[in-house]
Formats: structure tokens, sequence, C-alpha cells
């Protein structure tokens, strides 16, 4: 999926946005909506916390039998 939001200059992306990307895209990771959005992956996960604590989103690990960790994919509600 190749994907690009572009964000300006002082431009801050709300909870909602992301929200609304995950919606459109289904379940993504932290990395991939870094990618999408632009935004550090630490701001992805800040904001993906509020949504969890509102209901909004949930948290899906990967379903894997190999060693490891399993990625976690968030997906709107």
């Amino acid at each position: 999926m190749k994907l690009t939001l572009a964000l300006k200059g002082g431009m801050k992306m709300k909870e909602e946005e992301l929200l609304e990307i995950l919606k459109k895209h289904g379940p993504l990771t932290r990395d991939q909506l870094a990618k999408i959005t632009g935004l550090p992956r630490t701001t992805i996960y800040d904001k993906l916390s509020k949504l969890l604590l509102q209901k909004k989103v949930v948290k899906k690990p990967e379903e894997r039998k190999k060693r490891g960790r399993p990625k976690i994919y968030w997906e709107a509600v």
C-alpha cells in the first residue's frame, strides 16, 4: 500500500483524522500509520492510546506460531 498524507508545517493531525485513516484502510500497525501520516511512531502511539481509552479503536496482535514479538494491528471499532 502506498499512501502518504502530506502534513504541512505546523499542521497537527487530530485523533479523529487518524481514526478515519484506520476506517478507510483497515487494520494497520503503528509503523504503517507513521509512514502514511509522516508522524513519529511515538506520536501515533499517544493518539492511538487516547482513541483506545475512548473505545474507538482496538489492538489486535498478529496471529503467528513463530517466536518473537507479534505485530500489533490497530483497528477502528
